[in-house]
């Protein structure tokens, strides 16, 4: 009877056992919060399993989060756990899949503990591969470098450690300088490359490093040139009606970047996706090939030359200087300066470490990554918007220049873009008109308990809106009327703003925090005319060229618009053509 008793029970206990961790069949929607909006799924399970996932719903960066949507599904299913690998460069459109997933199990009465076990690592097969060149990033100024070397003879590998080419590149709106180039001479401009130096140098505050600055924009041109023909890399690009030295190019970065892809593999180069290089292979001082990892293997790629074209560092923590640590970051999540910790026992030289981009009007989103607001406040300020600080003063030609924006945003301890309902609908349809919000979010951010990012607050009196951000409600009010008083004359303040709209004196009146953000990274490898990386004795390192965000020096202290792609451009097509050329 005892036996029978224990039996029973321990049939009781499996019983209930396989009762707590059934499911509910069906199918179960969830909604996260994404980088660019809510990402909406659906996941059909059985009692014991997830046997499907479908995204209904999304607005993920294209060719990064998006990427990141369509392989998590098949991955998280094969698997049967929702802690499968983020995809790299894709972190917070990953969360979000993964934290919509969890809510749909919960619903279905899953066992959590089941179904967020670790997938179990498999051990990694070598392998060795010989090519004439490797290429570590698939970025724009990779993916450039590659294209070029294979057209001049060069069998490629190019490496990229995310699960999509494009990197930083991708989030970039593809604005291109082309001094110099056919197209920019035959739209009537007369932009030469020494106008060129002169304003680039200017721009960064003449820390660019000189004899950078000037490969740069005496080779832009036949590098643009070679980007947009039907014999080079067949790019789509955007003509100007007037007269330009610089053009757009059509998808904005990811557009461009998907072309380059193709445009790589088309012509027969090895392209291997979540495979980082992880370390380079050195014989007497000389590179001689690169170690890498990814997909269930470990490679050694033996090679004649490599080209280091793996971005910035501005999200490594380490490298980036402290004083820029206040800020949001903005940048690409796989900015880490891989390259930099790589060519450590080469003695390479660094220069311009200390230089990170910083740029005014930026918002931060939920995701907590700062987001440029230029196509909106640029609406708003036309429609009567200014900036107040803590104090609630204006403080700022808000429609100068923004490096002098910048400076002044520095000295505050936090700043508000105050709108009338004009100002907020011109705001807004300049940040919708350009995917980077939608009118659901907006609706959801002015909701009297969000207590999340962006700061956005909305009354029906200047005084009731200085209240809710926390600022003197006099200072807001006299503000504005001193601003509605210049711009009654069309006149010019004391900043140098000439102000041709009033601000309504009828509510409702907004308000959003602006930030100030950083991305680029503005410092790296010292390289010479022919991309060689040099040493701290200023010698070529042998067989090791680089491209792209890697380098330094080529933009000071901030950038000039249009100038960071263009030197990925540049700079890929150089040293493809280097590499190639050196090859013996």
């Amino acid at each position: 009877m005892k036996k029978f008793a224990a039996l029973l029970l321990a049939m009781l206990m499996v019983l209930g056992s396989v009762s707590a961790m059934a499911m509910t069949a069906g199918t179960y929607e969830a909604v996260a919060a994404g980088f660019h909006g809510d990402v909406k799924i659906a996941v059909t399970v059985d009692a014991e399993k997830i046997t499907a996932i479908e995204v209904l719903e999304q607005s993920e960066t294209e060719g990064i989060g998006t990427v990141a949507l369509e392989q998590l599904p098949a991955a998280v299913v094969a698997a049967q756990t929702v802690a499968v690998d983020s995809v790299a460069g894709a972190t917070v459109s990953s969360e979000a899949f993964k934290a919509a997933l969890t809510d749909a199990l919960t619903q279905a009465g899953a066992d959590m503990a089941k179904f967020t076990a670790a997938a179990a690592e498999a051990e990694l097969v070598e392998e060795t591969l010989t090519t004439y060149i490797v290429v570590i990033g698939g970025g724009a100024a990779g993916l450039t470098a590659g294209i070029k070397a294979i057209q001049d003879g060069a069998s490629v590998i190019l490496l990229e450690k995310t699960a999509m080419t494009g990197g930083a590149s991708a989030m970039a709106g593809a604005g291109t300088k082309a001094t110099g180039s056919k197209w920019s001479i035959e739209s009537g401009s007369t932009e030469t490359p020494d106008d060129f130096i002169a304003a680039i140098t200017a721009n960064g505050h003449g820390k660019n490093d000189p004899a950078t600055v000037k490969n740069f924009a005496y080779g832009i041109g036949a590098a643009f040139d070679w980007l947009v023909a039907e014999d080079g890399a067949a790019v789509p690009y955007k003509k100007s009606d007037k007269p330009s030295a610089s053009f757009s190019g059509e998808g904005r970065g990811a557009g461009v970047v998907k072309n380059l892809t193709a445009k790589f593999e088309e012509l027969g180069g090895t392209l291997l996706l979540s495979t980082p290089g992880t370390e380079l292979i050195i014989d007497n001082g000389a590179v001689v090939g690169v170690k890498a990892e990814g997909n269930g293997k470990a490679y050694t790629i033996n090679a004649k030359k490599v080209i280091l074209a793996t971005g910035g560092y501005g999200a490594n923590d380490e490298l980036v200087p402290d004083e820029y640590k206040k800020f949001v970051y903005a940048g690409h999540a796989g900015a880490t300066g891989d390259a930099i910790k790589m060519v450590e026992p080469l003695n390479a030289d660094l220069i311009s470490m200390e230089l990170i981009n910083t740029q005014p009007n930026s918002m931060i989103k939920p995701s907590g990554l700062g987001q440029y607001c230029n196509p909106g406040v640029s609406k708003a300020y036309a429609a009567g918007g200014f900036m107040v600080n803590q104090d609630g003063v204006r403080f700022v030609n808000e429609v100068t220049n923004a490096w002098d924006i910048m400076q002044e945003m520095k000295k505050n301890d936090f700043q508000f873009l105050v709108m009338d309902q004009a100002a907020f609908d011109g705001f807004n349809a300049g940040m919708t008109g350009s995917a980077i919000y939608s009118m659901e979010d907006v609706a959801e951010w002015l909701k009297d308990d969000y207590a999340g990012q962006p700061v956005l607050k909305t009354a029906a009196t200047l005084e009731e809106l200085a209240a809710k951000l926390n600022v003197p409600a006099d200072a807001v009010v006299a503000a504005a009327a001193k601003f509605n008083e210049v711009a009654a004359t069309e006149g010019t303040d004391e900043f140098g703003r000439t102000i041709k709209v009033a601000q309504s004196e009828e509510g409702p009146f907004y308000a959003m925090q602006m930030h100030i953000r950083y991305y680029a990274s503005l410092g790296g490898l010292h390289v010479n005319d022919d991309m060689q990386v040099l040493n701290t004795n200023q010698e070529a390192i042998p067989n090791l060229y680089a491209a792209g965000e890697v380098i330094g020096g080529h933009q000071g202290d901030v950038y000039m618009g249009g100038c960071l792609f263009a030197y990925a451009i540049c700079s890929g097509h150089n040293a493809g053509a280097a590499a190639a050329a050196a090859i013996n």
